[in-house]
């Protein structure tokens, strides 16, 4: 079994309280975003991190207040999330590279909750080949569900990483767990990721925070 993780929007003004749309407990689950980073590229397993990377004059502000501006501190992904080596997409139409496999990170860069609206996202998978999705990062029933959703509906099965996703609403972030296990996916802590991928031990691959 091939595996792919996919990491939602961990960016500054998400993930820290000083950030622009601060997502409440966010910060607690980095540690497990870091360990999920580390973990895969020990292991060599693919990385497609999406990433708001939003213009002042982007439609979205009309619904939620100006973040994750193109080029501003607010839309970096936190640290220990970006691995030296990565190739970003932007949100228009590219020729993909053909080596894509030698990052072990791209940057799906979007500018509305729905990362499939990049023209490239599904060129992209195409490339990556059939894999289960590891699915984490914020908001869990926003960008993640979108992310979730779209990828089901493509014939992925998504396993979701509870305590590395933050939600707003607690009910609709239970939607979309609900989604993912009524799909065939599984619902795991930042430990158990490495005994779905490897078959070994949690706790001989990866430590949280707690």
């Amino acid at each position: 079994m091939s595996f792919l993780f996919w990491d939602v929007d961990t960016q500054f003004d998400f993930m820290y309280p000083e950030g622009k749309l601060y997502v409440p407990g966010a910060d607690t689950i980095i540690p497990n975003l870091q360990c999920l980073t580390s973990f895969a590229a020990q292991h060599q397993i693919p990385i497609v991190a999406s990433t708001d990377a939003h213009l002042s004059s982007d439609p979205e502000f009309n619904e939620y207040p100006p973040h994750c501006l193109n080029g501003t501190p607010g839309q970096r992904k936190v640290e220990g999330t970006l691995l030296p080596q990565y190739f970003t997409i932007p949100n228009r139409k590219i020729d993909l590279p053909r080596d894509l496999g030698r990052y072990p990170q791209i940057i799906l860069e979007k500018q509305t909750v729905d990362v499939f609206t990049n023209p490239n996202t599904e060129a992209l998978l195409t490339l990556m080949g059939r894999r289960d999705i590891v699915l984490y990062g914020v908001v869990t029933e926003i960008c993640v569900d979108h992310a979730a959703r779209g990828l089901i509906r493509r014939g992925f099965r998504v396993h979701l990483v509870e305590d590395a996703v933050r939600s707003l609403d607690s009910e609709r972030g239970q939607a979309t767990s609900q989604c993912v296990r009524q799909h065939g996916g599984r619902l795991l802590t930042t430990k158990e990721v490495s005994d779905l991928c490897c078959g070994t031990p949690p706790d001989s691959h990866l430590r949280t925070s707690g």
